[in-house]
């Protein structure tokens, strides 16, 4: 599989994921959560990684694992929550819509956040959500990565996320 010529330039831990994506056994036109394995995942993209179980009847999504950047870089330490309001804040809705599409359609994608701390400083990050199925078929697992655009300089020990935005949004297509 190449990528679309929409998504080149991508930062390296996110084109890193899609890469040990891509390299999973697909089947159904999507790979199986089981065939993770997180010793073929390269060290320097595993503190971006995250993973969400996704429910349905009714539609929700718990963040089952977060690698260290996003607990220490990002402030945040979600691993066991729901993506709501507690966590994401008026966004979680917007963040639930887009996995639950994802579901749907079978299709990954890529979206540029911006994430605010209480004193108002703010990042630019890029994600990256990776559809994985179950022994069924479906779909029941995002992968994932982030990594930041810009924004704050190279420390961010003290940045405590506490307002998402999703700003832009984009269907990866594969060949």
């Amino acid at each position: 599989m190449e990528l679309s010529s929409d998504i080149k330039g991508l930062t390296q831990p996110v084109e890193g994921i899609l890469n040990y994506w891509k390299s999973l056994p697909f089947e159904q036109d999507l790979p199986f959560k089981s065939s993770l394995d997180p010793l073929d995942i390269p060290t320097n993209i595993l503190p971006h990684i995250f993973l969400v179980e996704l429910n349905y009847n009714p539609f929700s999504a718990c963040i089952r694992l977060q690698g260290t950047y996003l607990n220490s870089s990002l402030g945040q330490h979600y691993t066991g929550k729901l993506i709501d309001k507690t966590t994401f804040g008026d966004y979680a809705l917007e963040i639930l819509a887009l996995y639950e599409q994802s579901a749907e359609r079978r299709t990954p994608y890529i979206s540029r956040e911006e994430i605010s701390s209480s004193d108002n400083t703010s990042m630019f990050v890029e994600a990256i959500h990776l559809p994985l199925i179950d022994e069924q078929g479906m779909v029941k697992y995002i992968l994932g990565a982030v990594s930041k655009l810009s924004g704050l300089p190279d420390t961010e020990s003290d940045f405590v996320a506490s307002h998402w935005e999703v700003n832009q949004v984009e269907k990866i297509t594969l060949d």
